[in-house]
């Protein structure tokens, strides 16, 4: 049987955030090793489906898009972030284990943007790169393992060719915040179509993009299989992911913000409308 339904950008991040809870891999390196939970929306979402509880979700960012921008939380308003080792909760940021990691570790990073050759691109607006900069080389070294949990509203054309393009010291001007991209070949991607296999069994396709009215940025997904399992994940779908209410936006001051960007220093009532 075929199924279709719609996602918007929330109810993704919450079907993502379960189907990376429950991958046997993830549970592992929980349990057994080190499991370091990066900064990002989605993986807010992965991090309440691991701890069984709530969190200020808004606050799990560093770099964001927000108000039509791209911009960045500042240090003084993020939740602190997590890291799971042999079953408990270290609150220390994940550099602070970076040497202590080895086989079956494994860090979960968020992507900016998604191509269909399985490309991430990871925007860094720090002048070091961020968690990229701190911890992609390291791991590829060592063999260990990235996972780039990643909503499908994210895919663009070809990552490869937009990474070419710009950097903090790149680009003449900007709306927002100014960045680099850095484009990950190699990474393993999760995305909703991942999470309906990891969850149910069953094959999903990207059917469809878009909407308006609540909508923007829904995707929508094609299922196949057996009855009993297109049935199963279409009653989880209703009970436990639509209705995911929307993040709520929080934003440090562009006065006392540090990064490169054509509002840093402003005040309030100097910045335009659409981004107070």
């Amino acid at each position: 049987m075929e199924a279709l339904f719609t996602l918007t950008p929330a109810e993704s991040k919450r079907l993502i955030g379960k189907g990376v809870a429950t991958l046997p891999e993830i549970q592992n390196a929980r349990q057994n090793g080190y499991l370091l939970v990066g900064r990002g929306s989605t993986n807010a979402y992965i991090l309440e489906e691991l701890l069984g509880k709530k969190i200020k979700k808004e606050g799990y960012v560093a770099g964001q898009v927000i108000r039509g921008a791209l911009c960045a939380l500042g240090p003084e308003e993020r939740t602190k972030p997590v890291t799971f080792h042999k079953g408990e909760i270290l609150e220390v940021e994940p550099g602070a284990v970076l040497d202590k990691l080895g086989p079956g570790d494994i860090l979960l990073k968020g992507g900016n943007a998604l191509d269909g050759d399985g490309n991430v691109g990871v925007c860094m607006a720090s002048p070091a790169g961020g968690t990229m900069g701190q911890f992609y080389m390291a791991m590829k070294a060592r063999g260990l393992a990235i996972i780039f949990p990643i909503g499908l509203e994210k895919m663009i054309s070809s990552v490869e060719a937009a990474a070419q393009f710009g950097g903090t010291l790149g680009f003449g001007k900007t709306i927002g915040a100014s960045v680099g991209m850095a484009c990950v070949a190699d990474g393993r991607v999760f995305t909703e179509l991942d999470a309906v296999e990891a969850l149910f069994g069953i094959y999903a396709v990207h059917f469809a993009s878009g909407g308006w009215g609540g909508a923007e940025g829904s995707v929508t997904l094609v299922v196949e299989g057996p009855d009993a399992k297109v049935n199963k994940c279409l009653k989880f779908i209703e009970q436990k992911i639509k209705g995911e209410p929307l993040l709520p936006a929080l934003k440090s001051p562009c006065k006392t913000c540090g990064i490169v960007c054509n509002f840093k220093g402003k005040d309030l009532k100097q910045l335009p409308d659409w981004l107070k």
